[in-house]
């Protein structure tokens, strides 16, 4: 039975039919007129629109490589249709029929989807809210063994925007390197980290890892759809030819923009902007939690535009979803696409009006509970 994949399906029934979306992880975006000149619209204006390079255009493959290790050059990238096409791309070209997959969970739930629905077989170890939202490292290196393919992660996490220390991911890498078995980083959220202190690349740790990255989450341009692999540069030919087969390249003025992005100093502005909103937005978040503290439980978020917050109502969380999108046009995450009820995931990275007149009207919902 192929597997539906539950939350990109709810997102995208009802995120534009709603007032209020609070089902985005990512951070507000800019406009075409906040992000270029007058001089650099122009350009675009004048652009040809033909298929360009399908692997990306040099200029950002170069502007990508600069935010990874020295070791890391044009060779090692290749540039998607968002880092959805990325993760596809990865299990497409990795998993066989009856692969072994260890699966981190919480996360981005596309991946453990397109495993099962690959054929691998899937084994997961949850993230501990006990722990601050971490893996128990013992129990990780238990479970990986010399039938393990790939071991998939986010980092930082969705939902839970828990960031990995430096000594984790070299745990992580150490256990996959002693069975062979490949990492997948999905590395949307780096850059978005509430403290400024930028987490390191899986790259930096691992000549077995793939990353998955792209401009939707910190880089707060979801729109344009573009995305990355990191990799050796073998897997990344390997990869290449799979997606002969799928987008053939991405959009040439989206790539244009893409490059104007990860260019400095604009990249590092978009980084920096995209820390204090959610710096901002996160006490606005903490302060509508604590009046509702006999509810909830949370763990703030390190890194990444989401709160995931657990809660004691007597009501399932797709249930409370509902009821919260029909009676207050606001939508949000339940934790059952998680597998995970009991608990709601909330975007945090929109304008603060917005998000505080959203998180009103959850109030007004939870009231009507009786709560």
């Amino acid at each position: 039975m192929f597997v539906e994949f539950e939350m990109e399906r709810l997102q995208s029934l009802y995120e534009n039919e709603v007032k209020y979306n609070l089902s985005d992880s990512g951070n507000h975006p800019l406009s075409m007129n906040d992000l270029l000149s007058e001089e650099e619209i122009s350009r675009i204006l004048n652009m040809e629109i033909y298929y360009g390079y399908t692997t990306g255009d040099p200029r950002l493959l170069s502007a990508i490589a600069s935010w990874y290790p020295e070791k890391i050059n044009e060779g090692n990238i290749l540039v998607t249709n968002g880092s959805a096409e990325a993760n596809f791309l990865i299990g497409w070209t990795l998993l066989e029929p009856d692969d072994e997959v260890v699966m981190v969970l919480p996360n981005y739930m596309q991946v453990p989807g397109l495993a099962k629905n690959l054929g691998a077989k899937v084994k997961t170890i949850h993230l501990k809210e006990s722990l601050g939202w971490h893996l128990d490292l013992d129990e990780l290196a238990s479970m990986v063994n010399e039938k393990t393919k790939l071991i998939s992660i986010c980092n930082p996490s969705n939902p839970t925007g828990a960031v990995m220390a430096d000594e984790e991911m070299q745990s992580i890498a150490e256990i996959a390197e002693k069975h062979g078995a490949y990492i997948h980083s999905d590395e949307v959220y780096r850059g978005s980290e509430l403290d400024g202190k930028e987490t390191k690349s899986f790259v930096h740790f691992y000549d077995k890892s793939i990353i998955s990255c792209g401009l939707s989450k910190s880089f707060a341009h979801p729109g344009l759809r573009i995305g990355w692999l990191v990799a050796s540069p073998d897997i990344i030919q390997n990869i290449w030819t799979r997606k002969d087969y799928t987008t053939l390249c991405a959009s040439v003025i989206s790539q244009e923009i893409g490059t104007k992005i990860m260019t400095e100093p604009t990249r590092n502005d978009i980084l920096g902007r995209s820390s204090k909103m959610l710096t901002e937005n996160l006490v606005l978040f903490q302060s509508w939690i604590d009046s509702h503290k006999e509810i909830f439980t949370f763990v703030p978020p390190k890194a990444g535009g989401m709160a995931f917050v657990g809660y004691n109502m007597d009501i399932n969380s797709t249930e409370f979803v509902h009821k919260l999108r029909v009676e207050q046009s606001v939508l949000i995450v339940p934790g059952d696409c998680y597998g995970m009820d009991g608990y709601l995931r909330f975007g945090i990275g929109a304008n603060q009006d917005y998000l505080s007149e959203g998180l009103e009207l959850v109030s007004a919902c939870i009231k009507s509970l009786g709560y």
